[in-house]
């Protein structure tokens, strides 16, 4: 799958004001919480409306998006049994889009080198060595 560039927003003379998406929402701090959500003082999202007040856009910092999203998917595994979590889950395949253009955590990286330096010493074989012997790759 190719990722396509996001469109341009064009904020006309119609798009007038930024409003806290709190204005919009019936859902309290605790249930932001609750939900997983960042804590409301770092949960930043705004909505630009137009001038009769109703929301056009809404925009989050990429923390908050993330933060968001990775809330929804975590609802959508408890409830979805597992082929529908792993075959109709857009949300998950929005996440795994963005975590192939994120950098790998450093410290993340210097585990994984660990692990494998680890498996070497003890005379682990990969899967992949193990596939080419037996003629499965």
């Amino acid at each position: 799958m190719k990722a396509k560039s996001l469109s341009k927003v064009s904020i006309g003379k119609n798009l007038v004001k930024l409003e806290k998406l709190t204005k919009f929402s019936t859902v309290s701090a605790k249930e932001l919480k609750n939900a997983g959500l960042a804590s409301p003082k770092d949960f930043k999202a705004g909505v630009i409306t137009d001038k009769g007040g109703s929301p056009k856009y809404f925009i989050f910092d990429t923390y908050s998006l993330w933060d968001m999203l990775c809330a929804f998917d975590a609802k959508f595994e408890e409830n979805a049994p597992a082929k529908e979590y792993v075959y109709r889950n857009p949300v998950g395949w929005l996440i795994d889009a963005i975590e192939t253009h994120l950098p790998v955590n450093p410290k993340l990286a210097l585990k994984l080198k660990k692990g494998i330096d680890e498996a070497r010493k003890l005379g682990l074989v990969p899967f992949e060595k193990i596939k080419h012997e037996l003629g499965l790759s």
